[in-house]
């Protein structure tokens, strides 16, 4: 288990500097793929490929070029993008859902919409964790940060290994 805490934060380490010269944003496409390898979905919910949704795509073509071709636990990536929130019920299975800045002034209805779903959410919007989003990014001096609602992840029946939870700043939700 350490062994795996300390690959896993080399790994980090090493992506931030390799890609410190990228886009934030491809940073963030990265690292949606690395913290998907930490959560634990419930097993009844699995399905033979891994779905990662973005909503309102702030990254053009990215998501599709670097999950081309990629697992995650053992499953081939589908990238899915949707307009709104309500379209998830149209798609087959959602892993995780991306939500970016665009949708602040609508996160608490897609963060209601999403109760209940056992979808792992993330995002960039500045105090996203404490306001029921599961995982935040954020960036301090080119370097990417997490805050994870530890609260927020329970309720939905999933897990995050101990080994994220040891290099993100676990938040409590606002009351």
């Amino acid at each position: 288990m350490a062994f795996m805490k300390k690959l896993f934060i080399l790994s980090l380490i090493l992506i931030v500097n390799l890609y410190a010269s990228l886009s934030e944003d491809k940073l963030k496409v990265i690292i949606i793929g690395k913290v998907a390898k930490y959560v634990v979905w419930p097993k009844e919910n699995n399905t033979k490929e891994f779905h990662i949704t973005i909503l309102q795509n702030p990254f053009g073509t990215l998501p599709d070029t670097i999950y081309k071709n990629k697992q995650i636990n053992n499953k081939p990536v589908v990238i899915q993008y949707i307009d709104t929130v309500d379209t998830l019920d149209n798609l087959a299975k959602t892993d995780i859902l991306y939500i970016p800045k665009s949708e602040a002034s609508h996160l608490q209805k897609i963060l209601q919409t999403l109760h209940g779903k056992g979808i792992f959410t993330m995002s960039d919007i500045k105090g996203f964790a404490q306001k029921h989003g599961m995982l935040q990014l954020y960036f301090v001096s080119r370097k990417i940060k997490l805050k994870i609602n530890l609260d927020a992840v329970k309720k939905e029946h999933l897990n995050i290994r101990s080994t994220l939870l040891r290099i993100a700043k676990v938040i409590k939700e606002e009351k």
